[in-house]
């Protein structure tokens, strides 16, 4: 009677001791904080938006409908292509439209100052001048945009600029052209750091031989230099593509009314309007519409590296 109970207590400990030791309770373990992390910061505000988009009025107290969805879009007028009664398409494809500007503007300042850091650069100086790149993080992010009213106001540095030389002065604040400054000046260090550790990693030799081999240096580019860095590119402009998409900030400071983009609209349902269903309707818009955009930008991505879409065959 006595042996019983600890042969119990023992194979439940080999049991325990077994479990411990298997790749599901090591994996529980390490992904556990993560998941529970992104469980209450990213995917419960999801689900509650979602929620609150398909209620009229109080969640889970009022009836279900579809309206504020219908309010986005007017099937009527989407069929009928009457822009001019889609506020919120037109505003929504303006805002992806400056996403895109904003990120091949990025990378196109990205790709020759990540080209001399991972290929020119004496390696004395490399951890120096990303660090020249770091440096602006450690800055307020609202600091840094309110920087730029002075230098791009009708009084600024550029336009005094342009005074002093006799030329006409250019409307740059409280438009999309403020808004776009200030959006590339925040985010192109996302662009040149994942660029950086790919064009660090490329091989010289492979742009030598290219050369050698009567390239010019377009064809350099676009046949090796490119194909190569593109994880890198990739991943920065994705990055940036998301981040501008949603930006509030610096549109609000710098483009003002006329410059306005879809996330304060969202921030005006929220806010000043008090009307959640909406605001949540329009955020899940532009979650999916993200996340879709993002989905085909990887596709692409894919296919480029395995050799399609590379302008023709070797060198």
């Amino acid at each position: 009677m006595s042996g019983e109970p600890s042969h119990g207590r023992g194979g439940v400990r080999d049991r325990l001791l077994e479990w411990s030791d298997s790749e599901v309770f090591k994996g529980s373990v390490s992904l556990g904080p993560v998941l529970a992390l992104l469980t209450v910061f990213y995917a419960i505000p999801v689900a509650l938006l979602l929620v609150y988009s398909v209620f009229a009025g109080d969640a889970f107290e009022s009836p279900l409908t579809l309206e504020h969805f219908a309010r986005f879009a007017d099937l009527s007028a989407v069929l009928s292509l009457s822009w001019g009664d889609l506020p919120y398409i037109r505003l929504l494809a303006r805002s992806l439209g400056i996403a895109v500007v904003v990120t091949v503007i990025s990378l196109a300042i990205s790709y020759p100052i990540t080209y001399y850091l991972g290929q020119h650069a004496p390696d004395r100086w490399k951890v120096l001048l990303v660090m020249l790149v770091i440096i602006p993080f450690w800055t307020s992010y609202l600091i840094r945009t309110y920087a730029w009213i002075p230098i791009l106001s009708s009084n600024g540095f550029i336009n005094s600029a342009l005074g002093f030389l006799g030329l006409p002065a250019l409307p740059l604040l409280n438009n999309y052209v403020g808004t776009i400054v200030g959006l590339v000046y925040v985010f192109v260090p996302f662009t040149i750091l994942p660029m950086y550790a790919s064009m660090d990693g490329l091989d010289s030799h492979l742009i030598e031989a290219a050369r050698d081999l009567g390239a010019s240096r377009w064809r350099v580019f676009r046949e090796v230099i490119f194909p190569l860095t593109l994880p890198g590119a990739l991943a920065g402009g994705l990055f940036v593509f998301i981040k501008c998409a949603a930006a509030y900030v610096t549109p609000a400071l710098l483009g003002g009314t006329s410059g306005r983009m879809f996330a304060q609209v969202i921030e005006t349902q929220f806010g000043s309007a008090f009307n959640w269903n909406f605001g949540a309707a329009l955020s899940v818009i532009l979650v999916v519409v993200v996340l879709g955009s993002l989905y085909v930008a990887v596709r692409l991505g894919v296919d480029v590296k395995r050799g399609r879409g590379l302008g023709g065959g070797g060198l």
